[in-house]
């Protein structure tokens, strides 16, 4: 009797309540591309479109001190890379799209570590 009711009366159920309401519409993805140039904290950072060997291993030392973050999916695919003078870096992860955008920051600045979020393009606040 259970899976007679369960046939004939939560399964139409369900499904149906699945087949309502979306337009079909694509949100527009979030640009890959950062500005050449941004200007944050009273510093100009410039975009760099690949990192470096002492880049990737300034990532790994992160990782390696901060394990609780290894795996987050807030640090998932390549990072965008910032720079400013000669060893400041910043690496930013942003997903979403472009109506509901969130971002995570690894900062290497004055040879510290930091890290920082939020919501919205990083770039243009």
């Amino acid at each position: 009797m259970k899976l007679w009711f369960l046939l004939w009366a939560v399964i139409p159920c369900v499904v149906l309540s699945g087949c309502g309401g979306t337009s079909g519409e694509t949100v527009p993805a979030v640009s890959t591309e950062p500005p050449a140039s941004w200007i944050a904290d009273g510093r100009t950072w410039q975009y760099q479109a690949s990192m470096s060997k002492a880049d990737e291993e300034l990532l790994t030392k992160f990782f390696q001190l901060n394990s609780s973050v290894q795996g987050s999916s807030d640090f998932e695919g390549s990072p965008l890379m910032m720079i400013a003078g000669k060893s400041d870096r910043r690496f930013y992860w942003r997903r979403g799209t472009t109506e509901s955008l969130s971002w995570s920051c690894i900062h290497f600045e004055k040879g510290k570590f930091r890290t920082s979020e939020g919501n919205g393009d990083p770039f243009f606040k």
